[in-house]
């Protein structure tokens, strides 16, 4: 071992006493990792100028461990008068310096403050007598605990920090949070609580945020769209308020809205002139005919007011009596071909004009029902076929037909006419002689209106 000169450290096991701390030099001191007690370490090592010897104790599992050897002097705390013990760590932890040589081995396997056992040098009767000690929880609980009462008194001490919380914004500067709890243990029984703040806070700085759109105020409502009638009135606003920029939302809704607007009537309406009279319902015996106007003249617009007025007219019309007759008798050919019209030159009365003497047609003057007759006479034995038309189509076949005497056949024909049609007789064919008229034999074609 090498000389060396060393400034005496008055030594009390366990405590050393504060001020007697001086600087060593070539210090040796038991050097043990892990070990499960300090008497158990038996290796050696030289400290440097500057450090002392020290022990620490850990729990590992269900054990303690000590771990042995030189640390720096700054390393060796001074805490409540005692030199060498950080009483902070006392309760899960030792950490104690010694300034002798091989005085490591004495270390740390004293009583923890927990242990419930009052200070052998201090007369706690005495104390608490003279001065109430027991008054003062926290000095009493370290020198006299079981005399006071405090063997399950517990100081409170802070569990481990949380993981900080996400920043409270998503842009831009915000804050995170992290918490602790006064847990590790919980104060009990008028023991300490934990010292310090159960929150902590650090400011996290983020992208810059998104700036979303905002619409101005409405502008004033817009000129109407027309000055008559009805139209649109628009009013608009913009996503300026404030622009929407770095990606942010635009605004949400319609820039445009849209009313009516009534104004005054464009046009009244106007009657147009009145059309023309209609046909009259009836040809003769009086019915009504009727025209028409509109109201366009001009067209009333939306809000305008109607033609004031009747929209039709009516009159009566064709009062004049329907009296339609004729009777005509004779032919100009007794013995007609095939195809060859009948014509009966000889007019007894032609009320109302209607039959042609010229071509043995009569034309229809009104709409209605007419009746006809034909009467034919020929010779015996013989025969003839006639047709009775009406404008292009046949009517009706009459064949005439007697072989015994001269004998007059007559039939009778009703057809309903339109104004302007004609009827007549065609011979289709035979050999008859149409005969001489005679006081009890005439040959005749007449008609008569009888509805219209």
């Amino acid at each position: 071992m090498k000389n060396c000169n060393k400034m005496i450290l008055s030594y009390i096991p366990i405590i050393v006493v504060l001020g007697a701390l001086g600087t060593v030099d070539c210090l040796e001191c038991y050097s043990c990792s892990g070990v499960s007690s300090v008497n158990s370490c038996i290796s050696t090592t030289q400290c440097r100028t500057g450090q002392s010897c020290y022990a620490n104790s850990f729990t590992s599992g269900q054990d303690t461990k000590f771990t042995m050897g030189c640390t720096n002097n700054d390393q060796c705390g001074i805490q409540s008068g005692i030199v060498g013990r950080d009483v902070s760590e006392r309760e899960t932890s030792c950490h104690e310096c010694c300034s002798t040589a091989r005085c490591n081995n004495q270390l740390c396997i004293h009583f923890k403050p927990t242990t419930c056992m009052d200070d052998v040098k201090v007369d706690c009767a005495y104390l608490n007598a003279m001065f109430n000690i027991c008054k003062d929880i926290q000095h009493s609980k370290n020198v006299c605990p079981k005399f006071c009462g405090l063997c399950t008194l517990v100081d409170g001490n802070w569990a481990e920090w949380s993981q900080w919380s996400g920043c409270d914004v998503t842009c831009e500067k915000g804050l995170q949070t992290r918490k602790r709890t006064c847990t590790n243990p919980p104060p009990a029984h008028n023991g300490l609580d934990c010292v310090g703040n159960k929150t902590d806070t650090k400011t996290c700085l983020l992208q810059p945020c998104p700036i979303h759109g905002g619409w101005t105020g409405w502008e004033n409502w817009g000129a109407c769209s027309v000055t008559c009638d009805v139209g649109i009135q628009r009013r608009v606003r913009n996503c300026t308020n404030p622009y929407p920029s770095r990606f942010g939302d635009h605004c949400f809704g319609d820039p445009l809205e849209d009313k009516i607007c009534v104004q005054g009537p464009c046009a009244n309406g106007g009657w147009s002139t009145w059309g023309a009279w209609t046909s009259c319902s009836v040809t003769c015996d009086g019915g009504l005919r009727s025209r028409l106007r509109k109201c366009t003249n001009p067209v009333p617009s939306l809000h305008g007011q109607y033609c004031i007025g009747e929209v039709s007219e009516v009159e009566d019309c064709n009062k004049q009596e329907c009296v339609i007759v004729f009777l005509a008798h004779g032919v100009t050919d007794t013995t007609p071909r095939s195809g060859q019209d009948l014509v009966f030159p000889t007019v007894l009365f032609n009320e109302g004009g209607a039959y042609s003497s010229s071509t043995g047609k009569f034309t229809a003057p009104f709409n209605g029902s007419y009746s006809f007759s034909i009467n034919i006479c020929h010779t015996n034995g013989q025969h003839i076929y006639l047709k009775f038309m009406v404008e292009s189509r046949v009517y009706s076949i009459v064949e005439f037909y007697d072989g015994y005497s001269d004998v007059c056949k007559s039939t009778d024909i009703d057809a309903y006419l339109r104004k302007g049609e004609r009827v007549w007789i065609t011979c289709i064919g035979g050999s008859a002689t149409i005969t001489s008229e005679s006081q009890n034999a005439r040959t005749f074609f007449s008609g008569a209106l009888t509805h219209t």
